[in-house]
C-alpha cells in the first residue's frame, strides 16, 4: 500500500496521487484538512510502524505502508476554530518527524534537506555536490558592501530574499538606490545576473526531466502566456550532478533550478527544491514526472 499524505487543495499532491492511481497502486490518502476536522494521528515513539492514522472514514496502520508520497502542508492557521487549528499543528509536526523515520520509501522525508532554510547555504553546499558554478554572490546587511557589489557585476545585479520564504528575484535598477539603507533591518541576497534562459530540472530517483524557460521578464513564476518552455536534453555533467543531488540529499524528487549564460553555454546552480510545484511542467512533459513518481513509489529498491 501506498500511504498518501497531502493537502486535496494542493494541485501538486494531487498530481502525485493522480499518478498513483493510474498505475494501479494500491493507496491510502490522507487529506491533512479533513484530518485536522474529524481524524486523528497516533505514533508511538518505540514503534514507529504501529503509527496509526484514523480519517474518521479509514483506518491506516504505517506498518502497512510500502512506500509514502508524503506532500506535507500546515494548515493549522487556517483552521476554522482553535481546537482543530492545533490538531492540524499536531498532525504536522508527528507526520514529520514520522517521515523522518519510517523505514520505508519516502518520497519525500520532510526534515531531510535542510540547507534550504538558508538560501546561501544551501547554493554553496548543493553546487559543490553537483560540480556546478553559482553565480556571485553577497549577502548583506550594509548598504555600503551591496553598492560595492552591484558596482562590480558587469552584467549587472540581481535581488532577492535570503531565506526559505518564497520570493521572487528582482533585477536591480538605479531607483533600488534609495532603498538599500532597508538592509540595516533585513539582509538581502545579491547575485550577478547571468543573461540566457532558465532550466528547471526534475529529478525522480534515477531519472531526470529538463524543461528550458524563455520569458521576457527575469523570474519567469511572475507571468503567464509569454514564457516560451521547451523540453532540454540535459548535459551529462548536469546528469551526473543531479544523481549526486538525490544521493547526497537523500531526497529523491528534486526541482533543480539552472541559469544557462547565453554568451557562454555555461550552466550556473541556483538551488534544489525539495517540495517543487511541479504540476505545470509535469503536463508540459506530458505527465512523464508523474509517471516517474508513480514507478518510484511502486519500485521494491532500497
Amino acid at each position: 500500500m501506498i500511504l498518501c499524505v497531502g493537502v486535496a487543495a494542493d494541485p501538486t499532491f494531487l498530481a502525485g496521487l493522480h499518478a498513483v492511481r493510474a498505475a494501479g497502486l494500491d493507496h491510502a490518502a490522507v487529506d491533512l484538512a479533513s484530518l485536522a476536522l474529524r481524524g486523528s494521528v497516533r505514533v508511538p515513539l518505540d514503534d514507529l510502524a504501529g503509527a496509526t492514522v484514523d480519517t474518521g472514514r479509514r483506518f491506516i496502520r504505517a506498518g502497512e505502508a510500502a512506500a509514502v508520497w508524503c506532500r506535507l502542508l500546515d494548515v493549522s492557521a487556517h483552521a476554522p476554530d482553535a481546537g482543530s487549528g492545533r490538531a492540524a499543528a499536531g498532525h504536522y509536526q508527528a507526520f514529520l518527524r514520522l517521515f523522518e523515520h519510517l523505514p520505508v520509501r519516502v518520497m519525500n522525508r520532510p526534515l531531510r534537506e535542510a540547507t534550504g532554510f538558508t538560501k546561501v547555504l544551501h547554493a554553496v553546499t548543493l553546487a559543490a555536490v553537483g560540480g556546478w558554478p553559482v553565480p556571485r554572490t553577497c549577502l548583506t546587511s550594509d548598504p555600503d558592501e551591496a553598492r560595492a557589489f552591484v558596482a562590480g557585476c558587469a552584467a549587472g545585479a540581481v535581488f532577492k530574499g535570503a531565506s526559505a520564504v518564497k520570493t521572487f528575484a528582482q533585477v536591480y535598477e538605479a531607483c533600488h538606490e534609495e532603498r538599500l539603507d532597508r538592509l540595516a533591518r533585513v539582509p538581502v541576497l545579491f547575485q550577478e545576473r547571468i543573461v540566457g534562459p532558465d532550466v528547471r530540472v526534475h529529478t525522480v530517483g534515477d531519472e531526470a526531466f529538463g524543461e528550458a524557460i524563455h520569458s521576457p521578464v527575469l523570474d519567469y513564476r511572475t507571468v503567464a502566456g509569454v514564457n516560451d518552455y521547451r523540453p532540454i536534453t540535459l548535459p551529462e555533467s548536469v546528469l551526473g550532478g543531479c544523481a549526486r543531488l538525490t544521493a547526497h540529499t537523500g531526497v529523491p524528487l528534486l526541482g533543480v533550478d539552472f541559469k544557462v549564460d547565453r554568451a557562454t553555454g555555461e550552466w550556473y546552480f541556483l538551488e534544489a527544491n525539495a517540495m517543487p510545484c511541479f504540476e505545470g511542467y509535469d503536463r508540459r512533459a506530458g505527465g512523464a514526472i508523474t509517471r516517474a513518481m508513480a514507478r518510484w513509489l511502486g519500485s521494491r529498491g532500497g
